[in-house]
């Protein structure tokens, strides 16, 4: 018999997480699993449920990118190899997409019945895991305008997408601030000029799928995008190169894989990974490679 723990926001999705559960539940009564379930209610739960060990064989995650970022972090800091099983139930699910993985639980049901591992990468950024993206910026400074009613109905990652919006948006450029970066990594050391950086493990951030089309969560290495300042008339030859991916040869944008780079600025920019505020610059962003096991199709 083996033991699972769920670990389920069950506001996620816009209540969606809780029905797909409880779907889940009534399939895996037909065999025989000992099931643990636990609801996320506040910030840290998640960490804090998949941190503490109760002889679970493996995990199953129920929620949206922020959700699955608490439970990998748990992982990881619990020292321990426990395989996840991630039920996507938010908004734009980025790394659950980027997998591939069922979204319906009779799919996810036959999933982890297969009980196919695969052990990918993660990042660090400062002292925490993310299992998707790390970003700083014009974009995530404007996204954090979100108000947590539009942040609840849209998702863990609605900041991305509210960013993203007003980034292309006439309104953007009234207040366009360029950054300095400074820039420290084996394959680039120096100062960029841009607006925004993001640091990925997928290929998908914002529900734009393509968002670094060179990304493989099992290559270790992490996929760094830095936009440069742009004029509103480049805004549409941009965003066409950003929906195709061609965007990484754009001369408006810096583009490098990495093991390890380090990032400060001229002022204090808070990051952010998977969607939840992490500390500041100046901060140092690394891969982990072959650090957590997931079940995947």
């Amino acid at each position: 018999m083996k033991k699972v723990k769920i670990i389920a926001n069950p506001n996620s999705g816009r209540g969606a997480a809780l029905g797909k559960i409880l779907e889940l539940i009534e399939l895996m009564s037909r065999d025989e699993y000992e099931i643990e379930l636990l609801f996320t209610h506040k910030e840290g739960d998640g960490i804090k449920f998949s941190e503490n060990y109760s002889g679970e064989d493996f995990i199953i995650c129920s929620g949206g990118d922020g959700t699955v970022n608490e439970v990998v972090n748990g992982i990881y800091l619990s020292k321990r190899d426990t395989p996840l099983a991630i039920l996507q139930s938010g908004t734009v699910n980025d790394f659950a997409n980027a997998q591939g993985l069922p979204t319906n639980p009779l799919k996810f049901y036959k999933m982890i019945k297969n009980f196919n591992i695969k052990t990918i990468d993660i990042g660090l950024a400062g002292d925490r895991a993310f299992i998707n993206v790390a970003a700083g910026g014009m974009l995530t400074e404007i996204a954090y305008t979100v108000s947590a009613e539009e942040k609840a109905s849209l998702g863990d990652m609605a900041y991305y997408l509210e960013g993203v919006r007003e980034l292309f948006g006439k309104k953007f450029f009234k207040y366009q601030k360029v950054i300095n970066f400074n820039i420290e990594s084996d394959e680039f050391t120096g100062s960029v000029e841009g607006l925004l950086f993001l640091i990925t493990n997928s290929t998908s951030v914002g529900g734009f799928k393509n968002m670094a089309p060179l990304a493989d969560v099992s290559d270790g290495y992490l996929d760094v995008l830095i936009f440069k300042g742009f004029k509103f008339s480049e805004v549409p030859e941009l965003a066409t190169s950003l929906v195709g991916g061609r965007h990484v040869n754009h001369d408006k944008v810096m583009y490098l894989k990495t093991k390890e780079i380090k990032i400060s600025s001229d002022e204090e920019l808070t990051i952010d990974v998977d969607g939840e505020k992490a500390s500041t610059l100046p901060m140092t962003f690394k891969v982990l490679e072959n650090k957590l096991k997931i079940i995947v199709p």
